[in-house]
């Protein structure tokens, strides 16, 4: 049976490009068998930004979310979002440091909890899964990269880049449209672009008006592909002429 199938029979879909999917069936069931099933409800703080080391997650469904606050004073940021078949705690483990960033469920979260020592241990031995983590990283900070290119845009440009992003990854394909449904709210997209959750609400009632999406509680349904609202504000303006004389 391959993981695929493993998966399918166990009704869990993983995102795409996730770190599960690139397993092999007995790399999978290794993995898995180094640690035990957690669960954890919505809206649940699994480890607090600062002295606690992080756990290292290997989720199966659900959503969480990494946010960072920058001072002590300052409003948090959503600095990723992590889904089923994504791995979390890798980074803080080869590291061997603290939690950098808080992780908080914004959808209930079925996971294996491993051991940190456990799974570096495990990596020494396989080095296959090491490399396959390490294509993992490297295309999650691609995509941060990606990005972090539209934070000198304005809102509505930054949010059509968030969600591109998400739809991409998290995407749900249904008959009229993808449904991003990983449990964000207005505040936790505010917090991921940069933006006021005022201004997240004008740029998401302008996508509404134009027909690019419709929205639910913390669901959103893009209906028609976001990159073309970009197009009219992308292109550059014609050329002004030349001054006579």
């Amino acid at each position: 049976m391959t993981t695929v199938e493993r998966r399918r029979r166990a009704a869990v879909e993983y995102s795409r490009g996730s770190f599960l999917t690139r397993l092999t069936t007995e790399q999978y069931d290794d993995l898995l068998g180094l640690g035990e099933p957690v669960a954890y409800p919505a809206d649940h703080t699994i480890v607090e930004q600062g002295p606690s080391t992080p756990p290292l997650l290997l989720l199966h469904t659900g959503f969480v979310k990494a946010v960072r606050h920058a001072l002590k004073a300052s409003q948090p940021a959503v600095v990723d979002v992590y889904g089923p078949g994504d791995i979390l705690g890798a980074e803080a483990a080869h590291a061997d440091k603290r939690a950098h960033t808080a992780f908080v469920t914004s959808r209930a979260v079925t996971a294996n909890l491993v051991p940190p020592r456990r799974f570096m241990a495990y990596l020494s031995r396989h080095p296959a899964v090491l490399w396959q983590l390490t294509t993992t990283f490297a295309n999650r900070v691609r995509q941060r990269e990606a990005a972090l290119a539209y934070s000198r845009h304005e809102v509505l440009e930054r949010l059509v880049g968030f969600l591109t992003r998400q739809q991409a990854i998290y995407g749900i394909t249904m008959t009229d449209g993808d449904l991003i449904d990983m449990g964000l709210s207005h505040r936790d997209i505010a917090a991921a672009i940069g933006a006021s959750e005022a201004a997240v609400d004008d740029a998401l009632r302008r996508l509404r008006t134009d027909g690019y999406i419709s929205t639910g509680y913390k669901k959103i349904w893009v209906r028609r592909q976001l990159s073309d609202e970009l197009r009219p504000v992308l292109r550059p303006g014609p050329t002004p002429p030349k001054a006579l004389g």
